[in-house]
């Protein structure tokens, strides 16, 4: 099946903030697979301290449901060709 990515060019998403420079030394070292003492521990902690949902995600879901032509006339008929087409195959 070949799916077609909906095109949003019309819901504003916020930019994703940029990475912080990873500090010298830490982590692991290009020429090897192996992670410092603690440099797991302290990854692990940040990932925990991280929300379960993203403020921008879910901000531009609510835009989406808010728009009255989301999703458009023309990605339902597309939706409803892949599922008939998909469903003529599984007979």
């Amino acid at each position: 099946m070949n799916i077609q990515p909906i095109k949003t060019e019309s819901v504003p998403s916020s930019p994703r903030p940029k990475p912080a420079p990873a500090a010298k030394g830490a982590g692991a070292s290009p020429a090897s697979d192996s992670v410092k003492p603690g440099v797991a521990e302290k990854l692990m902690e940040a990932i925990r301290n991280e929300p379960e949902t993203r403020a921008e995600v879910v901000e531009r879901g609510r835009a989406l449901v808010a728009d009255p032509d989301y999703p458009s006339a023309e990605q339902l008929g597309k939706l409803a060709e892949l599922f008939v087409r998909d469903a003529q195959r599984s007979k």
